[in-house]
């Protein structure tokens, strides 16, 4: 059964440095996906017109009409009313069933602010996996693992090299860390490349367990 996925990130590049093998993986098993992205970037010298953005998802194979953008303030992401409904309006509008979003536990104010509002507006969503990234805290604990391949994990690279603004800081974006972390992780859970999640919640209803 196909799943509607839902990735929400703070920032143009989150999604793909948190999840990126994985939504690769969602992809070519065939489901609908579905992102959010929070801000623009502008204090991050992502470009205005979200050409990098928008190009880095389409070589990963997310369609145009599935990238959502909330143009919410760029460092000024707030856990409201507004930043929750506005989640949870397309969390009904796409009848989303899993939702991948950044760990509360983050050193960027945008990253935990998101965080927090996903978890509001997914409340009543089976499955939330908090995906980790260059500013996560050093107490990132996952117990939650997806085995992605050498060409998941290319995907993700390559999207990302189209982020040149962010290249050329070589301060957060780092294609080889990205690589080593893949690696670690499937060290962690017997594989060659994973991605690594904390869990907010899993619900098996019904006979499933």
């Amino acid at each position: 059964m196909k799943q509607n996925i839902l990735a929400v990130g703070a920032h143009p590049d989150d999604i793909e440095l948190g999840c990126g093998g994985t939504i690769a993986k969602h992809l070519e098993l065939g489901d609908n996906v579905y992102l959010i992205i929070m801000t623009n970037g502008e204090n991050g010298s992502h470009v205005k017109d979200r050409s990098e953005c928008l190009k880095s998802l389409e070589r990963m194979g997310v369609k145009g009409e599935n990238v959502i953008f909330g143009n919410f303030p760029d460092g000024n992401i707030r856990d409201n009313m507004e930043t929750v409904s506005f989640i949870e309006s397309l969390i009904k509008k796409f009848n989303i069933t899993k939702v991948y979003t950044h760990n509360l536990n983050d050193r960027h104010q945008d990253h935990r602010n998101c965080s927090n509002a996903v978890s509001s507006a997914a409340r009543s969503i089976h499955e939330i996996l908090f995906f980790e990234g260059p500013s996560t805290r050093v107490s990132f604990e996952p117990h939650y693992f997806i085995e992605i391949s050498e060409r998941h994990l290319k995907k993700k690279i390559d999207s990302l090299r189209v982020y040149k603004t962010q290249l050329a800081k070589n301060d957060i974006l780092n294609l080889e860390w990205v690589k080593n972390l893949a690696r670690v992780n499937g060290m962690k859970c017997n594989s060659k490349y994973s991605e690594a999640f904390e869990i907010n919640h899993i619900l098996r209803k019904g006979k499933n367990v």
